[in-house]
C-alpha cells in the first residue's frame, strides 16, 4: 500500500515538475538577449507558455502580454534583420561586378542575374533558382551566396559553344520526328528533346564506358540556359534552318514538367511549351 501510495503521489508530483521545469526553461530563455536574436527559440519559448497553465502551480500570472510582446518585437527585428541582409547582400555582390536588386521583401527575393535567391531568415537558408527551377539549398549568408551564384554560373557556362548545341538540338529535334512518324516542321514538346540533348552533351569517355562516372550532369536549368544563351548570342540560325519556340498559354503553363521559363531580360521571361525547325529564309 505505502509503495502504490507513494509511486501514485510521485508520479503526479514528477509530472508538475517536469511542466514547471518547461515553464522554466521557457521563461529563463525569454529572459536571455540572445534568444531574442534567434527566432526559432523565441518561437520555441512562446509555444511553451502558450501550453502552460501556471495556475496549475499555484501562479498568478499570465503570459498572454508577454507572448504579444514577443512577437511585436520579432516583427520589428525581422524588419532590421531584411534590411542589414539586403545591403550586405548587396555589397557583396558588387565586389564581385554582380548586380544585385530586391524583387520582393516579404517573401525576400533578390534578383542577381541570371539567378534569383530567396532567402528564410527564420530559417536561416537561402535558395539559388534559375529560370525558376531550384538550383541548391545554403546557408543564408551573404558571402556563402555569392559564392555558390560564381559555382553555379560556371557549371552553366562550363558547357558547349552555342553552334555545338544548336546542331544537337537539331539532330534531338530531327530523331522525334522520326520515331514519332511527324513532318519536317512539326511542332514537337521542348521538353521531350531533354534526354537526347543530354546524351548529345557527353564526352568519349562516356560513350566508350557509359557507367554513372563518366556521366555529365545535364537537365533542365542547362538546357534553358543554352537555349537563353543562343536567343542573346544571336543563333537562331545555322546550316539553313532556323530555331522556333512556341509559347506556353492558358492551361499548358500550369504542367511546369512540361515547358520551360526563358528569361529575355533579368526579371522578364515566359513560358515556352514546343520548338521546331524551318528552312532559313
Amino acid at each position: 500500500m505505502v509503495n502504490e501510495s507513494a509511486h501514485r503521489l510521485f508520479a503526479e508530483v514528477d509530472r508538475k515538475s517536469k511542466e514547471m521545469a518547461k515553464l522554466h526553461k521557457a521563461l529563463k530563455s525569454l529572459a536571455s538577449s540572445n534568444t531574442l536574436e534567434s527566432p526559432r527559440k523565441v518561437r520555441e519559448a512562446c509555444r511553451l507558455l502558450e501550453q502552460s497553465d501556471p495556475k496549475a502551480f499555484g501562479l498568478d500570472m499570465d503570459f498572454a502580454e508577454l507572448i504579444e510582446t514577443a512577437a511585436a518585437d520579432q516583427q520589428s527585428r525581422l524588419k532590421v534583420r531584411k534590411i542589414e541582409f539586403g545591403r550586405m547582400l548587396k555589397e557583396s555582390a558588387e565586389s564581385l561586378d554582380l548586380t544585385c536588386t530586391m524583387i520582393t521583401a516579404d517573401p525576400m527575393e533578390f534578383s542577381i542575374p541570371p539567378f534569383t535567391v530567396a532567402v528564410d531568415l527564420d530559417q536561416n537558408l537561402a535558395h539559388i533558382n534559375y529560370a525558376r527551377l531550384p538550383l541548391e539549398e545554403l546557408q543564408a549568408r551573404p558571402d556563402q551566396i555569392t559564392a555558390g551564384l560564381q559555382k553555379n554560373l560556371k557549371v552553366l557556362e562550363g558547357g558547349w559553344p552555342s553552334e555545338e548545341f544548336f546542331d544537337a538540338l537539331h539532330k534531338a529535334y530531327q530523331i522525334e520526328l522520326f520515331e514519332n512518324k511527324k513532318h519536317q516542321g512539326e511542332r514537337i514538346v521542348l521538353t521531350h528533346l531533354l534526354a537526347r540533348v543530354a546524351i548529345s552533351f557527353q564526352s568519349d569517355r562516356f560513350r566508350s564506358d557509359p557507367v554513372a562516372g563518366h556521366y555529365r550532369a545535364y537537365g533542365r536549368a542547362r538546357l534553358t540556359y543554352d537555349l537563353s544563351k543562343l536567343r542573346r548570342n544571336g543563333l537562331v540560325q545555322r546550316n539553313g534552318w532556323r530555331l522556333n519556340l512556341g509559347t506556353a498559354t492558358g492551361s499548358s503553363t500550369r504542367d511546369k514538367k512540361g515547358v520551360l521559363y526563358i528569361e529575355e531580360s533579368p526579371g522578364q521571361g515566359q513560358y515556352y511549351l514546343s520548338i521546331w525547325f524551318s528552312p532559313a529564309g
